[in-house]
């Protein structure tokens, strides 16, 4: 029960690795992701932890093993909290910098499809800000939690 099968450095390379794997492919998929779950999103993020899970302990079912991998995981999130809070270029390399969707009412295409966002989410989040077109948005910004921020038009005349 308690006794390793596999080498216990072996783990914490493992937990590194697969953490910082995800974390990178989280990164590239978009801020979007992160802040709003759909169902389908939950799925895979549940199919993504049991496809993961033997490459965490390299087929160690020891408590021993799984513990030694939930420490690893939770003290690289500290360290990478902790580097965030404290160290500005950490903060955008781990946490990326707020995009600009739309600027002077106008929509940025490209900055949409590099944040994997459609015109219809995009949508969704100038209605829910009692805005219904972008020409009435001074500006929106995809923040890095994932939230769009809008900044109301002046109304003009």
């Amino acid at each position: 029960m308690f006794s390793l099968t596999t080498p216990w450095w072996e783990l914490i390379v493992r937990a590194a690795v697969i953490y910082a794997t995800l974390f990178a492919l989280i990164r590239i998929t978009g801020k979007r992701q992160v802040r709003e779950l759909t169902p389908f999103d939950l799925v895979f993020l549940l199919l993504i932890s049991e496809q993961v899970s033997p490459a965490l302990t390299g087929g160690d079912e020891s408590i021993l093993a799984g513990l030694i991998g939930l420490a690893v995981l939770f003290g690289l999130n500290v360290a990478a909290t902790y580097l965030t809070a404290r160290v500005p270029r950490a903060e955008h390399v781990l946490e990326g910098r707020p995009r600009f969707l739309i600027r002077d009412g106008k929509v940025d295409y490209a900055t949409l499809r590099r944040e994997a966002m459609s015109k219809t989410e995009l949508l969704a989040a100038l209605r829910e800000n009692g805005c219904f077109r972008p020409s009435e948005a001074q500006w929106a910004v995809l923040e890095t939690d994932g939230a769009i921020s809008i900044g109301r038009a002046e109304p003009k005349g």
